[in-house]
C-alpha cells in the first residue's frame, strides 16, 4: 500500500544526489513519524537539500516543487514557503527571525503576538542550520515546540502543524548549557561526510544538473495522520523483542563496566551512552512507523538496524553502537569464517608456488560464489525495510570485495613464478599497443582484459570463455577496427603460448574477419576456433 510509494518517491527525490541516500531516507522517515533529526557534518554536504526534498514527499498546499533548494534562508514570504520553513542559525539571531516580527497593531492594544504566517509556528517541514549557536531563548521556544507541538504567542497557546524538524551542525551540543534535553529529542541522527567515491565526486563536479525537483507522487497530511493510527497497532515478533532487549542490557552493561568496550570491542577512549526510557519508546515509535510504511504490522529483528542511527551520542558512540548491533542482531557467521579462510590463504600464498595452491584458491572460490547465490535467495524470501539496505545486499557486497580480494591474491601468487610473469608483462605490453594504436585510452577494457588473462592462465575460465570474453570487449568497448585486429591477434598468441598447439593458423580466421570489418563473423571465428583447438 505504502512502500511501493515511498520507494517512487525516493527514486525521483536522489536524482543528482549522490551518497545521500541512507540520509535522504532517514530524513523522509522522521518525517512520517513526526520526530526530528540530527545531521550532524561539515558544510556544503547538501544537509538543507536533502531536508528540502524530503519535504516534497508531503502535499502541504499543494506544493510540487521548491524553488533555490540550496539556500537556507527562508523566503518570509506569506502563505508562499509551501509548508516549509528553513534557517541558518548563529549566534545573532533573534526570535523574530523565527517565530516571526511582533504584531504592532496588536501591541498597540497589549497583546504581545507575533505574525507568524511564513515563519516556524506555521511550518509543517522545518530545517534548522547551526542549532547549538542559537540562543537559549530560541532554543526553550523550540524544546516546547518539538515536545508538545505548542507555540506560546503572547498569553495564548496555539498548536503548531509542524510534522518533522531538521536540525543540522559540525559540532555537538556543548556540555553544561542546558542543551541536553534539546538534544535528546533528536531521536534520529545521522554522520553526513563528504563524498568519498571518487567517480560520485567527479559526477558532481562534472554535471550540470537541474535543482528543482518534480514528483508524481506525494502524501497528503491526511495520510500522515492514518500511518501514525495504524503504527500503534504494530507490534514486535519475538525475534525483535528479545533482542530489542538484549541490545538495551547490553548497553546498561558497558555503562556499568567501560572496561568491557576494549575486551569485547577493541575501542578505547569510547564511553558507552546514556539511553533514557523515553528515547527507547521514541525509538520504538519510529520503528512501528517503519513497519507500516513497508505494509508490515510486525517489527522484525533486522529492522532494529535502525537503531544504528538513534543510540549514540557522539562521534566516537557511532562505531561502538555499530559493533553491539553486529554482535546482537548477528553478523553473518559464515562469511566471518570465509574472510578467516581467506587470510589464512593469503599468509600461505607468501611462501607457496600457484601450483601448489590453486586447488584451495578454487574450494574457497567456489564457497563465496555459493553464498552469494545463497543470499540471493534470501532477499526473495525476507521481509525487507525501504529505509535499510537489506541485509543480504550488504553481505553480498562484503562477498565480492572478498571475491577480489581472493583474485588479487591469486595472481599475485601466479606471478610470483618468473615465466608467467614474464609471459603475462608481454600481454600487458600488446594491450597497451594495441590500444595505443587504435587511439582508444579505455583503462576499464584494458582492466578487463587483463582479469580475463589472469583468469585464463589460473583455470577459472577456458578457452571458450576467454573468446567470448574478449569479443565483448571488441564489441563493447566501443572500439576501432584495428583494436578488434589486435585483440583477435592477441588471443591467438595467448591460446598458443598456453598449449602445445599452434593457434595462430586458426587466429587467421579472426584476423580476416576484423580485416574485413565484420565484427560479429570475429565474434564467432574466434569462438570456432578454440573449438577447434580443443577436438585437436
Amino acid at each position: 500500500m505504502y512502500k511501493e510509494k515511498i520507494e517512487k518517491i525516493l527514486a525521483e527525490l536522489s536524482v543528482g544526489l549522490f551518497e545521500r541516500e541512507e540520509c535522504l531516507k532517514l530524513v523522509l522517515l522522521s518525517m512520517f513519524a513526526g520526530k526530528s533529526i540530527f545531521l550532524y557534518g561539515p558544510p556544503g554536504t547538501a544537509k538543507s537539500m536533502i531536508a528540502r526534498r524530503a519535504s516534497l514527499a508531503f502535499d502541504t498546499l499543494g506544493n510540487s516543487r521548491i524553488p533555490n533548494e540550496n539556500s537556507t534562508e527562508n523566503s518570509r514570504i506569506p502563505n508562499k514557503n509551501k509548508g516549509f520553513f528553513a534557517y541558518l542559525m548563529n549566534r545573532f539571531s533573534t526570535p523574530e527571525e523565527i517565530f516571526g516580527p511582533i504584531d504592532i497593531a496588536e501591541l498597540k492594544k497589549n497583546n504581545l503576538t507575533r505574525k507568524t504566517d511564513g515563519y516556524l509556528p506555521t511550518a509543517h517541514f522545518a530545517f534548522l542550520d547551526e542549532i547549538w549557536k542559537s540562543s537559549p531563548a530560541i532554543l526553550n521556544t523550540l524544546l516546547t515546540i518539538i515536545n508538545e507541538r505548542i507555540y506560546r504567542d503572547g498569553n495564548t497557546d496555539v498548536k503548531v502543524p509542524l510534522k518533522g524538524i531538521v536540525c543540522a551542525s559540525n559540532e555537538f551540543p556543548p556540555a553544561n548549557q542546558g542543551l541536553e534535553a534539546l538534544y535528546d529529542r533528536m531521536i534520529l541522527r545521522y554522520h553526513v561526510k563528504p563524498l568519498e567515491n571518487k567517480e560520485n565526486f567527479l559526477n558532481l563536479v562534472s554535471n550540470e544538473s537541474d535543482k528543482s525537483v518534480e514528483l508524481s507522487h506525494t502524501f497528503s497530511l491526511g495520510e500522515l495522520d492514518e500511518i501514525i493510527t495504524l503504527s500503534k497497532a504494530v507490534s514486535f515478533d519475538e525475534s525483535a523483542k528479545e533482542a530489542f532487549c538484549q541490545i538495551k542490557a547490553m548497553i546498561d552493561e558497558l555503562r556499568a563496566k567501560p572496561e568491557l568496550i576494549k575486551e569485547l570491542f577493541g575501542l578505547e577512549g569510547v564511553s558507552a551512552p546514556y539511553i533514557s526510557d523515553r528515547r527507547y519508546k521514541e525509538c520504538a515509535n519510529i520503528l512501528k512507523v517503519s513497519a507500516v510504511l513497508n505494509d508490515r504490522n510486525i517489527i522484525v529483528k533486522d529492522d532494529l538496524a535502525l537503531l544504528a542511527h538513534s543510540l549514540w551520542e557522539d562521534e566516537k558512540q557511532m562505531e561502538l553502537i555499530k559493533k553491539v548491533l553486529e554482535k546482537i542482531l548477528g553478523k553473518d557467521k559464515e562469511i566471518k569464517g570465509l574472510k578467516a579462510s581467506f587470510k589464512a590463504l593469503e599468509t600461505k600464498a607468501k611462501n607457496n608456488s600457484f601450483e601448489s595452491l590453486k586447488g584451495e584458491f578454487d574450494t574457497l572460490r567456489d564457497k563465496i560464489t555459493a553464498k552469494q547465490k545463497l543470499l540471493d535467495n534470501e532477499i526473495n524470501s525476507t521481509p525487507n525495510n525501504v529505509f535499510l539496505g537489506f541485509r543480504q545486499k550488504t553481505a553480498i557486497k562484503e562477498l565480492k570485495n572478498l571475491a577480489l580480494g581472493l583474485d588479487e591474491c591469486q595472481t599475485n601468487t601466479l606471478l610470483k613464478d618468473e615465466k608467467n610473469h614474464k609471459m603475462l608483462e608481454v600481454v600487458y605490453e600488446k594491450i597497451q599497443k594495441i590500444l595505443q594504436a587504435s587511439g582508444v585510452d579505455d583503462s576499464k577494457s584494458i582492466s578487463e582484459v587483463k582479469l580475463a588473462i589472469n583468469q585464463f592462465f589460473m583455470g577459472q575460465m577456458n578457452d571458450d570463455e576467454l573468446a567470448k570474453k574478449l569479443a565483448s570487449v571488441i564489441v563493447f568497448g566501443k572500439m576501432a577496427n584495428n583494436t578488434s585486429l589486435g585483440f583477435a591477434k592477441l588471443f591467438s598468441e595467448i591460446v598458443a603460448q598456453n598449449s602445445s598447439n599452434d593457434l595462430l593458423a586458426a587466429g587467421a580466421k579472426g584476423i580476416s574477419a576484423a580485416l574485413s570489418h565484420d565484427k560479429d563473423k570475429l565474434i564467432n571465428d574466434l569462438i570456432t576456433a578454440v573449438k577447434e583447438h580443443k577436438k585437436a
